[in-house]
């Protein structure tokens, strides 16, 4: 029986790779917290029993993101980066992206990256049909998918490459295809606790599976749902005192989602 054999040829292996490079790992940093979802998991609860809607846990860190960006909007910053012009871009508008992996045989290097615009303007139950339909890529969202599809399935591989690195040379294009300064990420369905990323945005949120743990209150031990919540940053758009301020604002805002998210 042979050693190894060679799969067939697999074009998002071959593209998607030209965006990693983009990631500018050696400028990243990463912090983590783990949060008390209690009020999260109670408004999840109250929602579903007044609109018969029970909204994700994506949508929870979703909005708290949004809401943080427009309280803190030295966050909503990203980078013009020509060969000789390089510039940090103020964003004005809060547009999130939602990686959702498009994970079937033969493409599980797939990764459809979604975007909610205007997300600070769209309460819990709006975020989650909108994260539904982001999914399962419907509506725009389907749009989108297949019009990444066709790029990487019929232009020439390195015309591909090309092309998927356009946004980061234009801002109106950068707007348009990757969305704002922050991707969400989340591994937590699949049953994994945390997961630290480095992703072509200047900002990446991750966060894991919800679930009971020890958890000191007060200086007394007890069990709370809590999850791990991941942020990784472009040190050159943020300082880790700035980011640091950012990050725990949008963990204050899940701790107190009943006040900050109802």
């Amino acid at each position: 029986m042979p050693e190894y054999s060679l799969m067939p040829r697999n074009r998002f292996f071959e593209v998607i790779g030209g965006m990693n490079v983009e990631n500018h790992g050696d400028n990243k940093v990463a912090m983590l917290s783990e949060i008390d979802m209690t009020q999260c998991i109670r408004l999840r609860q109250t929602i579903n029993e007044k609109h018969t809607v029970k909204p994700s846990f994506t949508a929870f860190v979703t909005s708290a993101v949004a809401q943080t960006l427009k309280s803190h909007p030295y966050a909503n910053r990203t980078t013009l980066e020509w060969p000789f012009f390089r510039r940090i871009i103020q964003l004005e508008n809060i547009h999130i992206t939602v990686a959702v992996e498009r994970d079937t045989p033969g493409t599980e290097q797939a990764v459809y990256a979604g975007t909610i615009r205007n997300t600070d303007k769209l309460d819990l139950a709006k975020l989650t049909a909108e994260l539904q339909q982001l999914a399962t890529a419907q509506g725009v969202h389907g749009e989108r998918w297949r019009l990444l599809n066709t790029i990487i399935r019929r232009l020439p591989t390195p015309l591909a490459r090309l092309v998927v690195k356009f946004p980061r040379l234009w801002p109106g294009l950068w707007v348009e295809h990757r969305g704002g300064a922050v991707m969400i990420s989340s591994p937590a369905k699949y049953g994994v606790d945390m997961l630290v990323g480095n992703w072509p945005w200047p900002i990446g949120i991750s966060f894991g599976l919800v679930k009971e743990r020890p958890f000191v209150i007060n200086g007394e031990l007890t069990v709370r749902p809590t999850m791990m919540l991941i942020m990784s940053f472009d040190r050159r758009l943020m300082g880790g005192a700035p980011a640091a301020r950012f990050f725990k604002a949008v963990a204050d805002r899940l701790e107190n989602a009943e006040s900050t998210l109802s």
